[in-house]
């Protein structure tokens, strides 16, 4: 009866990891569909977006209404999503979007106050410039340029970083029907040090002097290259299983 009931621990153990680690698998293509099960989420207050205006006119299609993060463990990298609350009009044409990561989670290292991200060490920047539903890796026409926090906190300076990759970062958008919009990228961890935990948050600017949008606005939302569940479970399933095999054979 123990060994039964061993079994079937094994058995769920394994099986709540491979879940986890086929259920993100994501597509950076605009769209939202295979974004099933993130591993953070953050819903951002609406109604704090306008074009600065006597009377401000609200901007609904650069209100970010949630932002999402879910690491892929089919291909190990950092993937990071937001929603707006109606679809982006391209009416601005200095629009862009950045997603600001502090790798250490530490305030006292990283820029002092990045879009009052405070110990920001990287960031992802891009215009909204291509076209809707289609997917950009780095070096191509709108691909997304990224920069490194360099020396200390009082004289650094953000760096750009040019050695990369062509499939280390890609970028999309897209609109869901005549309902809202979707930005999402795809990061390689290493570009920012692989940490097991850290904190990140976007940033749209609407390219005018209206107010812009950051969610979370303290840019504490979290990240985790990989996803925990799946590499702690995975691991532990399958020793419990050698276990088992051991003393069933002695």
């Amino acid at each position: 009866m123990n060994r039964c009931l061993a079994v079937v621990v094994v058995l769920i153990l394994l099986l709540w990891a491979v879940t986890g680690a086929v259920a993100d698998t994501i597509t950076i293509d605009g769209d939202d569909s295979d974004w099933i099960d993130p591993d953070s989420e953050t819903n951002d207050p609406n109604g704090d977006v306008n074009d600065g205006g006597d009377p401000p006119v609200f901007l609904p299609e650069y209100d970010i209404d949630w932002t999402y993060y879910s690491w892929d463990a089919s291909d190990g990298t950092a993937n990071f999503m937001s929603t707006t609350i109606d679809p982006i009009s391209d009416a601005y044409g200095a629009d862009l979007v950045e997603i600001i990561i502090n790798a250490d989670d530490d305030e006292t290292t990283g820029s002092p106050n990045y879009h009052d991200a405070v110990g920001a060490d990287y960031y992802l920047t891009w215009s909204l410039d291509g076209t809707k539903g289609t997917a950009y890796d780095y070096g191509s026409l709108n691909a997304a340029d990224w920069y490194q926090w360099v020396g200390d906190q009082s004289t650094g300076f953000f760096g750009e970083i040019t050695s990369l990759n062509a499939s280390d970062i890609v970028i999309a958008y897209g609109d869901e029907g005549t309902d809202y919009s979707v930005i999402e990228a795809s990061i390689n961890p290493s570009l920012f040090g692989s940490p097991d935990a850290f904190t990140w948050g976007m940033y749209l600017d609407n390219g005018t002097t209206a107010s812009d949008d950051a969610s979370p606005a303290d840019y504490s939302q979290r990240g985790y290259t990989p996803e925990p569940t799946t590499l702690v479970l995975l691991p532990l399933g399958l020793a419990a299983l050698g276990v088992w095999r051991r003393r069933r054979d002695a």
